[in-house]
């Protein structure tokens, strides 16, 4: 987990859908730490975003553990920027917000997910 849903006023081309998807796994990893092969990116293409959007990136991310409102609000802050360089889009017609949730509300391959910064125990089952 964290998902990461991209909704598009029109579809990008597989090339940007891939430095999106780059943008999104790296900044996620680097700010908070999360191995990558926990990220995933939903595309929806054609999506009526309000008035001036280009793209609109909400991310459903496990909270508590090593994860601070100061690190939570650096994540937003660096995905926003991420996400318009990589789409080549304006800045101001990108939109990023996180959803936070307890890692004990999500299953991952039918295990409850550790806290945050506890992910080493929790792979090597």
């Amino acid at each position: 987990m964290p998902l990461y849903n991209v909704a598009c006023r029109k579809p990008l081309t597989q090339a940007t859908r891939e430095r999106v998807v780059s943008s999104i796994t790296d900044t996620h990893c680097t700010v908070t730490g999360a191995p990558p092969e926990f990220v995933s990116v939903v595309f929806a293409d054609g999506y009526p975003l309000r008035s001036g959007l280009q793209i609109s990136v909400i991310g459903g991310i496990r909270t508590g553990g090593n994860r601070t409102a100061s690190v939570i609000e650096e994540l937003e802050r660096q995905m926003h920027q991420s996400v318009a360089a990589a789409s080549g889009s304006q800045p101001d017609r990108v939109d990023v917000s996180l959803v936070g949730f307890a890692a004990n509300w999500i299953l991952e391959g039918g295990r409850i997910m550790p806290d945050p910064g506890d992910e080493h125990d929790w792979l090597d089952h």
